[in-house]
């Protein structure tokens, strides 16, 4: 098994459940589950958008899985994110 965490920012208004199934359709069959660990919701009078962090653990049922394989899944994943609720990486 090969973990790796996601961590963005969002818009308070996307759910973290849509988000979470984007993960999960993204990432394909390596990915085991998505575990959400930390949304900080924002104060309207502070910013605008909002942490959002995850935990991705990767495996396959009969194998070990490579580092490149599963980075492949983590970028399909970030680049959903992106794409359909305009998340930012964070460094």
């Amino acid at each position: 098994r090969s973990t790796r965490d996601i961590a963005v920012l969002v818009d308070d208004a996307v759910p973290a459940a849509s988000m979470q199934a984007a993960v999960e359709k993204a990432a394909g069959k390596l990915l085991e589950s998505v575990k959400l660990f930390d949304v900080t919701r924002a104060r309207a009078s502070r910013r605008a958008r909002n942490p959002w962090r995850t935990r991705c653990p990767c495996a396959h049922p009969t194998r070990t899985l490579t580092d490149e394989e599963c980075d492949k899944a983590m970028r399909a994943a970030i680049s959903a994110l992106e794409t359909e609720f305009g998340a930012q990486l964070r460094g």
